[in-house]
């Protein structure tokens, strides 16, 4: 049974985002889903936090008949790691550019405790938005989809990132993407996540790979999708 991709999304971001990406997949017969984060909301009162996510995230696992390859870009990360504790049918862990924290550690914290000066508050102070998001996450990204891209930018609520990461999978493989361009997480930092991952693969991007080297990344899933066959996994597995 081939394995399904599920695709998490970074902060302010929508299902939308992979959409080039899951073309690629889809030219592979590689079945892909995408999950809508709570903690990403046009609406700033109605964005949820990180425990939310972590929620959010295991019941699309849950869901799926057969194994998943868990992929995720930026913030989707966080979630991703934590949801994947456990969860029997996840055969590998693909970090796009994302963060692969510690437990007990949050967004907030590893950002040194406040939020990048180029961020703005919403007024009822509950969610935040990257004011320079073309520069920041869409550098290199073709500028008529970079145009859509942050026309679709949601608020972010702030528990996502005051919210500490519970924990994390023991052995699981994991896949790290580093984005070797990326203007908002430095690749060295990405350059030491991989180093604890089984595979790497370095792509010449910003923030924003799947976007801006949709191919590259597809070849990277389509991989880790060929490994699923070997794992060992059968249903309800836990």
């Amino acid at each position: 049974m081939n394995a399904t991709v599920v695709l998490v999304h970074g902060a302010m971001h929508t299902p939308w985002i992979f959409g080039p990406l899951r073309e690629r997949l889809s030219a592979r017969g590689i079945p892909s889903r995408a999950v809508q984060l709570p903690s990403s909301n046009p609406d700033s009162a109605a964005t949820r936090g990180l425990a939310e996510d972590v929620a959010t995230v295991r019941a699309e696992i849950d869901s799926v008949d057969g194994p998943v390859v868990l992929a995720a870009h930026s913030y989707g990360g966080v979630p991703a790691t934590w949801a994947a504790v456990d969860a029997g049918q996840v055969t590998e862990l693909v970090y796009i550019a994302a963060f692969a924290l510690e437990p007990g550690v949050s967004m907030m914290k590893w950002m040194g405790g406040d939020f990048p000066p180029t961020w703005i508050h919403s007024p009822d102070g509950l969610a935040v938005k990257a004011s320079d998001a073309r520069e920041s996450i869409f550098s290199g990204v073709d500028p008529q989809l970079t145009d859509e891209a942050v026309e679709r930018l949601n608020w972010q609520g702030t528990g996502a990132f005051t919210e500490t990461l519970g924990a994390a999978p023991a052995r699981l493989p994991l896949t790290y993407v580093v984005a070797t361009e990326d203007p908002a997480l430095p690749p060295a930092v990405q350059e030491e996540w991989a180093a604890r991952a089984a595979h790497s693969f370095r792509v010449p991007s910003g923030h924003s790979p799947h976007l801006s080297h949709p191919d590259q990344v597809a070849a990277v899933l389509a991989e880790a999708v060929g490994r699923s066959a070997d794992a060992t996994w059968h249903p309800g597995r836990r």
